[in-house]
């Protein structure tokens, strides 16, 4: 009976080792994936097909957010504008390859508006990483992740893009290529066709 017992208790030691395994690694590929260090939707965003919702009609919410030098700064400002909603983090390696793209479109287009929106980190840590990147479009301080919950952001990179007169048009989901940025820009008139 105790070799029976015994056996048994290997058996489920094993059985959950395995299951506990699993369970590591895919809440491990879960955080690589997120992060952005395994590109899930950079695959597809290379052959330039669009990885965007369009979402016409949907209001973009009025929210104030700090800028990194602490000033307010409401969504609703820039009425009258097609404004870009880049969400963004530091350690996102994607998101940062993103941002330079996103300054030479605002240097070569000044007719629309680009705002970053860092979320949840602190105004230090954005200051210091913006001293490294020549960025001069706007950086936004979502430090509680309000404005990334109202438009259900789970996934960074993601860029919305709202019209003159404040409906999201367009969801982007990760990296974003020139031709995408293009594509999405002239369908809102900020490029000429």
């Amino acid at each position: 009976m105790s070799t029976q017992t015994s056996s048994s208790k290997k058996l489920v030691t094993v059985v959950v080792g395995l299951w506990v395994g699993v369970c590591l690694g895919a809440a491990l590929i879960g955080v690589l994936v997120y992060t952005g260090v395994i590109p899930l939707l950079e695959d597809t965003a290379a052959e330039g097909a669009p990885l965007a919702a369009e979402e016409s009609g949907v209001p973009a919410p009025d929210v104030e957010l700090p800028d990194i030098e602490g000033n307010p700064v409401r969504l609703s400002d820039y009425r009258g504008k097609v404004v870009v909603l880049n969400f963004w983090a530091t350690w996102c390696g994607p998101c940062v390859r993103e941002m330079p793209m996103f300054q030479e479109y605002q240097d070569r287009y000044p007719n629309f508006v680009m705002l970053g929106i860092d979320e949840e980190e602190s105004p230090e840590k954005v200051r210091d990483f913006l001293k490294q990147m020549s960025l001069g479009y706007t950086i936004l301080l979502d430090e509680k992740a309000d404005l990334a919950s109202k438009l259900r952001v789970n996934f960074l990179p993601t860029t919305f893009f709202i019209d003159e007169i404040g409906e999201i048009r367009f969801r982007h989901y990760g990296v974003m290529t020139e031709e995408q940025l293009t594509h999405y820009l002239t369908q809102l008139g900020v490029i000429p066709e």
